[in-house]
């Protein structure tokens, strides 16, 4: 969460009825009750915008959730803050974000347990700067306009002390990542952290470059599926259904790309050719990626390192006062016991 900063479960409550969107109902779907497969506990899950999000809406979409047993009903929430109130409010039992923002949460107190892998962002997340700026350590004293308490600022700290410096080196300016992004394109600032499309349109500009991005550090920013403790405990064949739901999107994302692209485009607000670029830097993972990811519960995958790694950069900054086991908030029985 950003630091200080307080949002009303209301607020986040009020997005989530304006943005949900259900299931649709297929003829070759199962037995259902209302919206929900008979013995399933309907999914309501909340998530940014993103490129690496699209096999969710794509899985909603084209009702491949419903097909797998469950209903999954999603919510586009840009604030982390309104979103995570609202997970821990009750209002949502999953979240779809990045790995060190789930390690930042159950610090705070807001318990949740990871199941799925959706991407890697290899390129996707950077730091763009004017054409001046040739080296990170060139930032030292710039302005730099980055999402306070957020994955852009764990990849800005992750990059500055690669190269001998800290944040305490840069001037930072609190902008969304989308925002700080069109802050540098439109001129506004010298240096910003962001995502795509804004690392393109940085390179399209002129005046401006990609300083550093995670084609450099291609381990450190990636999304997964997570959900409630108790939603875990008493619903486990919900979340085999979701993965199984998941799986259908992701073999249709590849079987059927341009109408899979047709289904996420107003999602994104991009057009099909820019989708399909950002997918080089934002590869959608299938289940068996995100099962090396998540590795045994005898054998840890580097989502382990990663948790812990984000965990102790949050405490370090204050942000949190523990670092959390990674064994309470990952789960990788569920990829494991997968079957297709």
């Amino acid at each position: 969460m950003r630091k200080g900063a307080v949002a009303a479960v209301a607020v986040a409550i009020t997005a989530l009825a304006i943005a949900a969107v259900g299931s649709s109902t297929s003829a070759n779907a199962p037995a259902t009750t209302g919206y929900v497969a008979t013995g399933k506990t309907p999914i309501k899950l909340a998530f940014s915008t993103w490129n690496g999000y699209i096999g969710l809406v794509i899985g909603v979409k084209e009702g491949f959730f419903e097909k797998a047993g469950v209903d999954v009903e999603y919510t586009v929430v840009e604030d982390p803050v309104q979103r995570f109130n609202a997970f821990k409010a009750g209002s949502l039992n999953a979240i779809a974000t990045t790995v060190d923002t789930f390690s930042r949460t159950n610090a705070n107190g807001v318990a949740s347990v990871m199941v799925l892998g959706l991407d890697a962002s290899v390129g996707g997340d950077g730091i763009v700067a004017k054409k001046d700026i040739t080296s990170v350590e060139q930032l030292k004293g710039q302005t730099v306009a980055v999402s306070q308490g957020s994955t852009s600022q764990w990849l800005l700290a992750y990059v500055l002390d690669q190269h001998g410096l800290s944040l305490n080196d840069v001037k930072q300016t609190d902008l969304t990542s989308g925002d700080a992004g069109a802050a540098f394109v439109a001129g506004s600032v010298p240096v910003a952290v962001t995502w795509e499309p804004w690392l393109s349109k940085a390179e399209e500009n002129p005046d401006g470059h990609v300083l550093a991005s995670t084609k450099e550090y291609p381990d450190i920013i990636t999304d997964e599926v997570a959900f409630s403790p108790d939603f875990v405990k008493e619903n486990p064949d919900s979340i085999t259904a979701f993965l199984k739901g998941y799986a259908m999107a992701v073999d249709f994302l590849k079987s059927n790309p341009d109408d899979a692209i047709a289904d996420v485009t107003d999602y994104l607000g991009q057009s099909p050719e820019d989708v399909k670029a950002t997918m080089e830097t934002v590869p959608i993972w299938s289940i068996e990626d995100s099962k090396k990811f998540f590795g045994t519960a005898d054998s840890p995958g580097p989502i382990n390192e990663i948790f812990t790694k984000s965990a102790e950069f949050w405490k370090e900054l204050g942000e949190t006062d523990t670092v959390p086991d990674p064994s309470e908030a990952i789960d990788p029985s569920f990829l494991q016991d997968f079957s297709g």
